[in-house]
């Protein structure tokens, strides 16, 4: 039995979207940008982000470029530009 110091411990488990073949890192999502609409840009380990319609998850494109995991993506508020973060050190 853990002390009272002792943290529960935790366990993380890789989020898996359909589209990519690694892990996903991080999941952004836009303002809405008319009515209830919004999408979002999946993150990647495999290196390949992807746009997303919000309510659907459809896919909409996939960006291509980078050597290495995409650690991070955003999209500006009227989704008309997307910039990612990559472990090849490119943008």
């Amino acid at each position: 039995m853990p002390s009272a110091s002792t943290p529960p411990a935790t366990q993380q488990i890789p989020l898996t979207c359909s589209g990519h073949t690694r892990p996903v890192v991080q999941l952004a999502f836009s303002n809405f940008i008319s009515g209830n609409r919004y999408m979002l840009i999946s993150a990647c380990k495999d290196g390949k982000p992807i746009l997303r319609e919000g309510p659907t998850g459809d896919w909409l494109g996939t960006f291509l470029g980078h050597k290495g995991a995409v650690w991070s993506a955003m999209l500006n508020a009227d989704t008309s530009r997307a910039v990612t973060a990559s472990a090849d050190y490119t943008a």
